[in-house]
């Protein structure tokens, strides 16, 4: 539907509709709505709320998008208690937190808030300035589970996060993780709106994975991240395996376990070799350059590509080949290692592992790859306690070596006792066997 302006009712009327402002070349909308719920309900769009009043046993609520969204919004209403709280950034007014959540439900509103004030610092930092005044989540009802993304507004779901029990301070904190991605939407998908050509569904979900995984590691630290890491590759793993028709290479993917879970690694992977600069530079430059369009070109999977080969020194682009334009499988194993003491806490650690990379085809056929990569080898005192209970792993030794495929030895010299060890350690890389790759130092 299309209307001009003057045909809108006015604000104040109560029999308004949502309305919406199309722009003829684009997707993109100046959006406006006008709700009517119970007057006991609050109901949400996306929008800075303008004006509420009731009539006839009714209240409205009236919402204005004052910068072009997306095609792409979500309307709720409920009985909602609300958390409120301030982000301030340097050089502009404070961005409104919004939480909108049933009053049974209070258990993780820490882990919601926590995630919106470290992701609205950080991402806005990092990847650019946040486009918005506020950031909202509201929870609805456990008759769908998921969590979704419309301009600065997000409807997470009752049957997860809301009611997760974290007892245990070892349980994956999926609830800053998820609301860590959503709020990433704002930039990879709201800001950065992908085209309709296969691959560009990536630039959206593999980036917010990503960035998501990103904050998880700056709130739980670099070295308690295998938890997420192999969550990731777990789930990528799976999906493979349950192809029914054919896996793509990663750059024109078009399945969610490529998006998602590929993604995330294969950028975190890449990050782990060129480092936290490299990576920031480029997806600050693909995103300056195709921020807020209303009109096309929009981005594509090849251009968030060409942004991360410019910022990859030349010894290092094998891994971008290897992940975006092929379908790289590693097999790391490994073997055994022992543990000499020679004084003063002092341990030579002698480790034995395998290694070897194979390409598959969209078939499944699988061909031997050459191999001169690099990977990470790891030696690690016993698991601790931080001061909130999480267990915390304690590396000895983590280096990059550069292998060749095939079984091979070396021996480092460690200070502290050595209890395990491992090829990569902490799964990085795209191992069909993951759970082989760490075992005892005797």
């Amino acid at each position: 539907m299309k209307e001009k302006k003057d045909d809108l009712p006015p604000y104040n009327d109560p029999k308004g509709m949502s309305n919406m402002l199309f722009n003829d070349d684009a997707d993109m909308v100046h959006f406006e709505a006008t709700l009517s719920t119970t007057p006991d309900q609050i109901a949400i769009a996306p929008g800075y709320l303008q004006k509420t009043w009731e009539d006839k046993g009714r209240k409205y609520y009236h919402y204005v998008q004052d910068t072009p969204i997306d095609l792409f919004y979500t309307i709720v209403s409920a009985r909602y208690e609300v958390l409120k709280d301030l982000v301030k950034l340097p050089g502009r007014d404070p961005i409104n937190i919004e939480i909108y959540y049933d009053k049974k439900h209070p258990f993780n509103l820490n882990r919601f808030r926590a995630a919106y004030v470290d992701g609205l610092k950080y991402f806005s930092d990092v990847y650019g300035p946040f486009q918005f005044r506020q950031m909202r989540l509201m929870e609805f009802p456990r008759y769908a589970g998921f969590a979704q993304s419309f301009a600065n507004t997000v409807p997470f779901s009752e049957d997860f996060g809301w009611v997760a029990d974290f007892k245990s301070p070892d349980d994956f904190d999926y609830t800053y993780f998820v609301t860590a991605h959503e709020l990433a939407h704002q930039w990879w998908g709201h800001q950065v709106t992908p085209n309709k050509t296969r691959g560009s569904n990536l630039i959206s979900e593999a980036l917010a994975e990503y960035t998501a995984l990103i904050l998880t590691e700056r709130k739980y630290g670099s070295d308690n991240m295998k938890r997420f890491l192999k969550d990731e590759l777990d789930k990528y793993l799976q999906g493979r395996a349950n192809e029914a028709k054919k896996e793509n290479t990663f750059i024109n993917c078009n399945r969610p376990y490529q998006w998602y879970n590929k993604g995330s690694l294969v950028i975190y992977g890449l990050r782990d070799l060129v480092g936290d600069t490299a990576v920031n530079h480029a997806l600050r430059e693909f995103r300056d350059k195709y921020a807020l369009r209303e009109n096309p070109p929009f981005a594509g999977s090849h251009d968030l590509y060409a942004y991360l080969d410019k910022h990859t020194p030349d010894s290092l682009k094998y891994y971008l080949s290897d992940t975006w334009k092929k379908i790289t499988l590693y097999e790391n194993k490994y073997q055994k290692g022992s543990a000499k003491s020679v004084g003063k806490d002092l341990y030579d650690v002698t480790l034995s592992f395998s290694t070897n990379k194979v390409y598959a085809d969209s078939s499944g056929k699988e061909t031997v790859a050459p191999m001169n990569d690099y990977v990470d080898i790891g030696i690690f005192a016993a698991e601790s306690k931080n001061k909130a209970g999480q267990k915390q792993t304690n590396p000895l030794f983590i280096k990059k070596y550069k292998l060749k495929p095939g079984a091979q030895t070396i021996t480092v010299r460690v200070k502290g006792k050595p209890v395990k060890a491992g090829i990569d350690p902490y799964n990085k890389l795209i191992d069909r066997i993951p759970d082989d790759n760490v075992g005892e130092v005797e």
